[in-house]
């Protein structure tokens, strides 16, 4: 479990993050909720090192916990373009330490997660579609032994087929994994997350356990405002 205790940030004397608390539970997907702007993606980045917080702190049972760490950030291309599927779930893995007797052997554990790697295993990163692109990245990580996902809008730009495809892989490793994402694509987030965790102002307003579609607009729209709600649910 991972707990998050009175961050703050700010930019250019503007407050984006204020005295915000919560914990990441483990083997569950915990979701940051909110429309674009509101903080989601810096909270991310502090989470994974890429910024340092003004104040708070992040503490986790998990020494060193931030090398475990996996983000798929929105619009960011995470793996070699030039390279193959397979050499680029190497060479990461490679990095995280593992024998390629290990990477094998995860390849084989996680297989029945993501059967397309069969048929593009050989392809180059760049030629795979934006939706394949994301849904190997995830892969990768799992290769590489992440022990933490987070994901940063990973249904943006995906079509149906494989946003449907995304929500069933990670419901499948969520068993076995901590999963943080950030998302305004009501819909998906709804029906996935076990938790919720809605960020306005630049403080955390509400936090709910697994809520039906009807609950969850009920508390966006309260938070938000009914245009935003009905906006991002139709996302």
């Amino acid at each position: 479990m991972i707990h998050i205790k009175n961050i703050s940030k700010s930019f250019d004397n503007k407050a984006v993050l204020n005295n915000v608390s919560f914990s990441i539970g483990d083997n569950a997907i915990t979701s940051l909720i909110g429309p674009n702007g509101i903080g989601k993606t810096t909270l991310l980045n502090i989470l994974c090192g890429v910024l340092s917080p003004d104040q708070g702190i992040i503490e986790c049972e998990t020494p060193y916990f931030t090398r475990e760490i996996f983000t798929v950030l929105s619009g960011n291309q995470h793996l070699y373009a030039k390279n193959t599927v397979k050499e680029n779930i190497y060479f990461l893995s490679t990095l995280r330490g593992l024998s390629k007797g290990e990477i094998k052997s995860n390849i084989e554990k996680y297989h029945t997660y993501f059967p397309l790697y069969d048929s593009i295993q050989g392809s180059l990163f760049e030629e795979l579609s934006f939706g394949q692109k994301q849904l190997t990245t995830i892969f990768a990580a799992l290769v590489a032994n992440s022990q933490y996902l987070f994901l940063d809008e990973p249904t943006e730009g995906l079509d149906l087929a494989h946003k449907k495809q995304l929500a069933s892989v990670l419901s499948l490793i969520k068993q076995f994994k901590t999963i943080l994402l950030t998302s305004h694509d009501l819909d998906f987030v709804s029906s996935l997350s076990d938790e919720l965790v809605f960020i306005n102002n630049a403080k955390i307003v509400n936090i709910s356990k697994s809520l039906s579609k009807e609950q969850f607009l009920k508390v966006y729209e309260t938070i938000y405002g009914e245009e935003q709600g009905n906006e991002n649910y139709l996302l």
